[in-house]
């Protein structure tokens, strides 16, 4: 009880979006579906590429059928927001757990041996990050073809850099440490050590940039489909509503206002939640 009212009140609130989020996220095929797949809300009947285009207009405004209006073809924004968001979670989730699994893994061995293995693995890190990442992303996917697996290559490509160098200097600043020296002494292997002794006293760092780069992650995915090159052109994202509302934004307003708020929410949810992280972990930043 006395860890729960050390939590700031930022915390709850950013954690209780993020909780929303999530599950709007699990729920997504139960809250926006059509007839034909099922669904239990009867207000939401829609699913995100059910366009009616007998009955359903374009580019309507937000009414009590459709809750966030149409788009240009006349499918529910509201259908394809929920989904968009869902698909946009799901993904960032996947690039990021990536990441943190290979960075992880190769700042841990860069950290552990050093000497040449530290030097030439680094040398491929200056490289990758010194290339203008979203540039990079752009080119390869002008010729790569479009696909979630191409679009996680090339999100993975240089995302597990940060997570390298965290836990490479977690590793250099412990490996000296007289518990590890001990732990040597008595025989331990160098196995035992790495995942034992050395691996979890350095993910403290790893966990507090998790947040942050899922927000990052989310708004790269978000700008990559609001230019073309993100999700496949069939699957509804929060890029491509946006990209709608910049090609209809004098004729609807809602395809701004809604993706673009809740792009906003999220990213800042996982931002402050993240933050919320660092002071509670790392007491550098604590009051």
């Amino acid at each position: 009880m006395r860890f729960l009212k050390q939590i700031p009140k930022l915390a709850w609130i950013s954690g209780s979006f993020v909780f929303l989020f999530v599950l709007l996220t699990i729920c997504a095929p139960w809250i926006a579906n059509n007839a034909e797949t099922g669904h239990f809300f009867p207000l939401v009947k829609f699913g995100p590429e059910t366009a009616d285009i007998f009955e359903t207009e374009f580019l309507a405004a937000p009414d009590q059928v459709h809750l966030m209006g149409t788009d240009y073809v006349g499918r529910d924004v509201f259908a394809r927001l929920v989904h968009g968001i869902s698909n946009s979670l799901y993904f960032s989730l996947a690039v990021v757990a990536i990441c943190l699994i290979l960075g992880t893994i190769i700042g841990g061995i860069m950290g552990f041996f050093g000497g040449w293995i530290d030097l030439v693995l680094s040398r491929v890190m200056e490289i990758i990050g010194n290339f203008p990442i979203f540039l990079l992303q752009l080119t390869l996917l002008a010729f790569l073809s479009q696909g979630y697996g191409v679009l996680l290559f090339v999100m993975t490509l240089a995302g597990w850099i940060p997570y390298c160098r965290f836990v490479r200097a977690e590793f250099f600043k412990l490996r000296n440490q007289e518990f590890v020296l001990a732990a040597k002494a008595l025989g331990a292997s160098r196995t035992r050590i790495f995942f034992r002794h050395l691996l979890p006293n350095s993910l403290t760092p790893v966990i507090i940039y998790v947040p942050f780069d899922l927000s990052s992650t989310i708004i790269s995915l978000g700008a990559l489909s609001f230019l073309g090159f993100g999700e496949p052109i069939n699957v509804a994202s929060l890029g491509e509503l946006l990209k709608q509302a910049k090609d209809h934004f004098l004729d609807a307003w809602w395809l701004a206002v809604f993706p673009g708020g809740a792009l906003f929410l999220m990213t800042l949810s996982f931002s402050l939640f993240g933050a919320s992280i660092r002071d509670l972990l790392d007491p550098r930043y604590s009051d």
